[in-house]
């Protein structure tokens, strides 16, 4: 711990003058810091968490600026729990929470989210732009796109389209989008409270790096939005050159810093002056969440009005090779699904189906279009998949549709049963369903795909999740 604390110091000694508090900053930044989630209405009520809560002894502390988002002091593993594999919420830093409020999504809204994974932004936008709004969610780590993904698939958000591109270069059509979201790759200063482990100073060159890219994917986010529509840039790092350096030389009479303020949260003003260099004036504007203010993480905040001043455009740019997504033209297994699980052909109408080649179909709302310019990877949540002599149901297609599911439901009957499920294990289980796929359900908890067969349940849950809460459970 004096290790750390002498490397934090050395390295934040330049930030000293810029705090009001430094004293209260540096008690802050040694303590850890309290896990968050926010509830998600498409899985669960607010009732049925508090409920799960109160039987698992998980006290919850009422985030007072974020309506449904909860501190949960105490919980080790937020992400290990059956309603997390459920759905039924999203984990994540209080402060990050932030920069969606600042963006305000409107419902029926075009989005763009710049630097997307692992998609907890995407997800807040998303639900804040239904019923009939859509969002661009673009990732330009491949690594990174798995995770962002499932949570896609996880929340069951059928307005998101999952890309990969670089967001510098994005080919996307320029000046027609209401709003882009800007949460930039940075030196990531701000989420010390969670380094368990020494803290390594910024090396010069790498933050020059962070600098540069923070500022080509500002300026493409301007180049993207729509005159009048809104950028919200954000970085969890403490550097200016990260934040308002980057504001100055990219905004120009291209944008301009709005003031913005959250009931409830305390923030310090971007700052005017640094290293002996004047800024404009508007970066005053931007928020500085220093980690005291809040007991949070620190972060840097900036809502920026889009001028009718014409930018440059970026000129034509090469897209991933990947195979653009088409509408579906086979749609049997939809018919498979409703006679294997009894569900009505109805729930099945108000959608839009898509399919890269002919192996697997993905489900969206209507209202959803994947750019031509950039093939996506992936249309909303993925439903179905054709193989050889079989289709087989995708885990979290069968979780969204599962209190609607009549046929074929192995019903769990004690906790242990659905964490070895959802821990990737098989197991035997009396019943009297059909061999075959089937939905797995404990409780209140649509847990999703499993196959039955001589009495065994093997788990059809995918890896992403049951390595999770396997740790968790010790199997």
């Amino acid at each position: 711990m004096e290790n750390k604390r002498r490397r934090l110091e050395e390295a934040f000694a330049r930030y000293m003058p810029l705090i009001e508090e430094p004293q209260a900053f540096w008690q802050c930044v040694f303590e850890p810091l309290q896990p968050c989630l926010w509830v998600n209405p498409l899985k669960t009520t607010l009732e049925a968490f508090h409920a799960y809560c109160r039987e698992h002894g998980i006290l919850l502390e009422p985030i007072s600026w974020y309506p449904g988002a909860f501190r949960v002091p105490g919980l080790e593993r937020p992400g290990a729990t059956l309603p997390f594999v459920a759905g039924w919420y999203y984990v994540q830093e209080e402060i990050a929470m932030a920069a969606v409020v600042a963006l305000d999504p409107q419902p029926g809204e075009r989005i763009v989210d710049l630097c997307a994974a692992p998609g907890g932004k995407t997800a807040q936008i998303a639900l804040r732009v239904r019923p009939n709004g859509m969002v661009v969610a673009n990732e330009a780590a491949m690594e990174r796109l798995s995770g962002l993904r499932t949570t896609v698939d996880r929340l069951g958000l059928l307005n998101v389209v999952v890309t990969w591109g670089d967001g510098r270069r994005l080919p996307l059509p320029e000046g027609v989008w209401d709003r882009v979201l800007v949460d930039a790759p940075c030196t990531g200063e701000g989420t010390v409270r969670k380094m368990k482990q020494g803290w390594r100073p910024v090396h010069r060159e790498f933050r020059q790096y962070c600098s540069a890219l923070q500022r080509a994917l500002l300026r493409r986010a301007l180049q993207l939005v729509k005159p009048g529509g809104i950028v919200v840039y954000s970085t969890c790092t403490f550097a200016p050159e990260e934040n308002e350096l980057v504001l100055d030389a990219v905004l120009g009479d291209y944008g301009v810093v709005e003031p913005f303020s959250v009931a409830g949260l305390r923030s310090a003003p971007g700052i005017r002056q640094w290293m002996g260099k004047e800024l404009r004036s508007d970066v005053v504007n931007a928020c500085r969440f220093w980690p005291h203010l809040n007991n949070t993480g620190g972060f840097f905040l900036a809502r920026i009005r889009r001028t009718d001043v014409p930018m440059p455009p970026l000129g034509k740019v090469s897209c991933p090779g990947r195979a653009p997504l088409q509408p579906a033209q086979r749609l049997d297994g939809i018919a498979w699904l409703c006679e294997r699980f009894g569900l009505e052909p109805e729930l099945f109408a108000a959608y839009r189906y898509w399919m890269r080649g002919r192996e697997k179909l993905w489900m969206a709302i209507p209202e959803v279009e994947p750019p031509v310019e950039l093939p996506p990877e992936s249309v909303g949540i993925a439903l179905l998949s054709y193989k050889r002599e079989h289709v087989k149901p995708k885990t979290f297609a069968l979780q969204l549709f599962g209190k609607s599911i009549r046929r074929n439901v192995v019903e769990l009957p004690e906790e242990q049963a659905a964490i070895r499920f959802v821990s990737g294990q098989s197991q035997n289980v009396l019943t009297d369903v059909e061999p075959g796929f089937v939905h797995v359900r404990y409780r209140e908890f649509e847990l999703g795909c499993g196959l039955y067969a001589r009495g065994q349940l093997h788990s059809q849950i995918p890896r992403s999740l049951h390595t999770m809460i396997a740790d968790h459970a010790g199997v």
